[in-house]
């Protein structure tokens, strides 16, 4: 169901917009007067069906418990350009991550690429594996090929405190 369908049916929830601004304290989400700067520099623009901009508006006029059960807060790709063009530090970034955490926490669907990255940071400490390249010329090489230093796996205090700070959120 696309968020469309679900926003014609929808009443604004004010409830669970409050808990999302006390999530946002110090973000000024409602500051943010439209300017659209954030859509203007988004990478995910494409992909969206609703412009950054317009997920703040939303989320400030309370429709927030559509828009953390849609497929749209999994399709931004956290460039932070919003963060950076913001002038009034109204960034749709911070919107969207509290919005996933609500996901999180209501146990809605989410993606299964999002569910492995989590996976893979908790057992290597990185987003993505570690990979050999290949050159113009087809030649392949792994980070020992490059004299590149090796990647220790991380320490069973960062798994503890990664899942802790998961638990958190």
């Amino acid at each position: 169901m696309s968020l469309t369908d679900l926003m014609s049916m929808a009443k604004p929830n004010l409830e669970s917009r409050e808990k999302i601004l006390v999530k946002l304290i110090g973000k000024e989400l409602l500051n943010c007067f439209q300017c659209i700067k954030c859509t203007s520099g988004c990478t995910a623009l494409k992909l969206l069906e609703l412009k950054p901009h317009e997920i703040v508006k939303l989320v400030s006029l309370g429709f927030v418990d559509e828009l953390a059960s849609s497929d749209i807060i999994w399709t931004c790709v956290t460039c932070l350009k919003c963060l950076q063009r913001c002038p009034r530090k109204a960034s749709p970034y911070h919107v969207i991550i509290a919005l996933r955490n609500l996901a999180v926490e209501r146990e809605a669907k989410v993606p299964e690429g999002y569910l492995k990255a989590v996976s893979q940071i908790i057992e290597t400490g990185l987003a993505e594996s570690v990979q050999k390249v290949v050159t113009k010329k087809m030649e392949t090489f792994d980070r020992e090929g490059l004299k590149l230093p090796r990647i220790t796996l991380p320490k069973e205090s960062f798994q503890a405190t990664f899942m802790k700070v998961m638990e958190e959120r």
